[in-house]
């Protein structure tokens, strides 16, 4: 896959998940806007571990749980590079407090910066991907969207899932639009700190006795962002190896089959 001459922004991709996708499709030829919220330096980084490798990448900052701010985020990038390709949208803030004590203030902020933002940036880029004819929206779910366990979380990238086949209906043939739902990411430090066994345990109920990478995941995203599979719209890849499956996770071989 080559994005040469390809705008992508990525937001929420100052660390994390978001620094290997803005930086394997740098790696394709993109040209990529790096956001991030608080902090500048990583996001600097990230742009320039880009550009040290011969590609193009410049830092954006912006709250986008901010509708201002989000809408100011898409203005500068369309102000730097006059257009926008590829909208990856990763932003993805937690919280699984229960619903009977959420403070509204958390709701809001999970629920503007994982499904408002990703409708306003699209607002903004999407005229343009139309009127040139080619454009690529994917955002970044979750697999909580397919439980009920975690609160404002799963029910936004629930949302940002409908979002996601509403916008493809609204944006063919022009763009695509599609949806990855992550499981547990292999290399997530915040889980290894609040509990070392819980990875190794989560793959005992996996089919594929392994969980999801970052780099895996931005391969799947720079496939999403081509053209390999042009009829490919509306759709949520779930990337968990297998473990939503009701089937692998919960279900007792009874007798035996013949």
């Amino acid at each position: 896959m080559d994005f040469s001459g390809k705008i992508a922004l990525v937001t929420g991709s100052s660390r994390n998940l978001g620094a290997a996708i803005a930086t394997r499709l740098g790696e394709r030829g993109a040209r990529v806007a790096v956001h991030y919220n608080r902090n500048p330096d990583r996001a600097r980084q990230v742009a320039q571990r880009i550009t040290g490798a011969g590609g193009v990448a410049a830092a954006f900052g912006a709250d986008v749980a901010d509708a201002t701010s989000a809408v100011g985020l898409a203005d500068s990038v369309l102000d730097r590079f006059g257009r926008v390709d590829m909208l990856i949208n990763n932003v993805g803030p937690y919280s699984d407090l229960p619903f009977t004590s959420l403070p509204v203030e958390t709701w809001d902020a999970v629920f503007n910066s994982n499904v408002r933002a990703p409708y306003l940036l699209v607002q903004r880029v999407a005229p343009g991907m139309r009127e040139r004819g080619w454009g690529r929206v994917v955002n970044i779910s979750a697999v909580s969207a397919l439980l009920r366990a975690h609160s404002i979380y799963g029910l936004s990238k629930a949302a940002l899932m409908h979002l996601t086949e509403c916008l493809a209906l609204e944006l063919a043939p022009e763009v695509a639009v599609n949806a990855i739902a992550p499981g547990q990411i292999e290399e997530s430090e915040e889980i290894d700190e609040l509990d070392p066994t819980y990875k190794s345990r989560l793959r005992e109920t996996t089919p594929t006795r392994r969980l999801v990478s970052r780099t895996e995941i931005a391969d799947v995203v720079c496939m999403l962002c081509s053209d390999q599979v042009p009829s490919l719209t509306g759709q949520t890849l779930v990337l968990d190896g297998g473990w939503s499956l009701p089937v692998g996770r919960s279900t007792p071989t009874i007798g035996t089959v013949m």
